[in-house]
């Protein structure tokens, strides 16, 4: 089994930006890319820190990764090259429509490279308006694209509270309908839940223009302790199935 193992890794590209992540995170994507280091919307319950076992406040004072675009080039030729169909995520780690790139700029880069070798892109953010900016070149290349937002709160100021330098929810949602309008596939992220109550009401906010929802639980929180997961995971089934919506539920809320 070992012996088999080892020559199944040295079957796969080698690449340095783009990478398969493991774990919870493969469940949303099996290729991700992460072109910053850190992530200014300072959301006080995101995993990535300790994921990345960076200091909370040097996380949240985010930087480009050294050479990311030439590397990155270079991972989207190899893979090109093998034929991959795979679509790439815009990001785990950190946010391709943070604030730092409206001056870098980097994450439109990245969507033309990944176009210009025939790759899908699937962009994941709680940018909002900003990511807006990039919409004609999804829209070009429809058939490549999807376009996720992360939706935690109705609640504005709980919202601010939480993830204070992150879009409004009301902006995030008007930048998911804009683009379903503009003929890119859509969908939501809620994960992580906060209220089960706003999150089954940001499915009914939303649902006239998402295409697929992914829902998972909160996790490294002490809020998560408060919540009865097993009925939430009941009434996000049952409305999702209502509304006749696509989804998927992470094994983390399956469980229960």
């Amino acid at each position: 089994m070992q012996k088999c193992s080892q020559i199944i890794e040295s079957a796969r590209p080698r690449t340095s930006i783009i990478y398969e992540p493991r774990g919870r995170a493969r469940e949303y994507s099996e290729l991700a890319a992460n072109l910053y280091r850190g992530c200014d919307h300072g959301c006080i319950y995101c995993y990535a820190p300790l994921a990345t076992r960076t200091k909370r406040e040097d996380f949240h004072q985010p930087s480009v990764r050294a050479n990311v675009i030439e590397k990155f080039r270079q991972d989207a030729k190899i893979l090109s090259s093998v034929g991959e169909k795979r679509p790439i995520l815009l990001s785990f780690t950190t946010d391709p429509y943070q604030r730092l790139d409206d001056k870098e700029q980097l994450t439109r880069k990245a969507i033309e490279i990944l176009f210009a070798n025939n790759l899908s892109v699937s962009i994941l953010t709680k940018g909002g308006k900003r990511s807006e900016r990039d919409f004609d070149i999804l829209s070009e290349k429809s058939e490549l694209s999807a376009y996720g937002a992360t939706l935690v709160f109705t609640d504005e100021d709980l919202r601010r509270k939480i993830e204070p330098y992150a879009a409004p929810t009301e902006e995030r949602i008007t930048s998911l309908r804009r683009a379903y309008e503009q003929g890119i596939k859509t969908y939501v992220s809620l994960e992580p839940v906060w209220d089960p109550e706003q999150s089954l009401t940001l499915i009914e906010k939303t649902h006239e223009f998402v295409d697929f929802y992914k829902v998972g639980k909160l996790n490294y929180n002490a809020q998560q302790n408060i919540i009865n997961w097993t009925q939430f995971k009941i009434d996000v089934i049952s409305k999702l199935n209502e509304l006749k919506k696509r989804y998927y539920i992470k094994i983390d809320l399956q469980k229960y």
